[in-house]
């Protein structure tokens, strides 16, 4: 049984890219997780790529180094690469690694606002960063 979920969809009319990690996130996670957060990067054009974490309860080392690349690549590709919404252990783990500093996150996010949910859409976000 898979322990981990990765979604990415485009909000805000296509000026957000969110990638929302669910469950824990180890090694199983991630090549698969390296790969979605590259596509996330090239396959649009939105300005602003953003990583909600609001329903991850573990990172591993391997699925942060992961992260930090997808952040990273992100920024290079002249996007705003933003962490929102992580808590408890996986906030400590970005706070221990750096990772918080890097991307600014807060523990609800850089000005989070509640998103609609939409029926039928269970990858869509309850948050994003504004």
């Amino acid at each position: 049984m898979r322990h981990y979920g990765i979604t990415r969809i485009m909000v805000d009319g296509g000026r957000e890219v969110c990638v929302r990690l669910f469950g824990d996130v180890d090694g199983d996670a991630r090549d698969e997780l390296r790969r979605e957060l590259h596509d996330a990067v090239v396959d649009n054009t939105a300005p602003l790529f953003v990583v909600d974490l609001d329903e991850t309860r573990f990172l591993d080392s391997e699925a942060v180094g992961a992260l930090l690349e997808g952040c990273l690549h992100a920024r290079e590709a002249g996007k705003q690469a933003e962490i929102i919404n992580a808590r408890g252990v996986v906030r400590a783990v970005l706070t221990v690694t750096g990772v918080l500093d890097l991307f600014g996150a807060t523990p609800s996010g850089p000005n989070v606002v509640p998103l609609p949910a939409e029926r039928g859409r269970p990858d869509w976000p309850h948050r994003r960063a504004t």
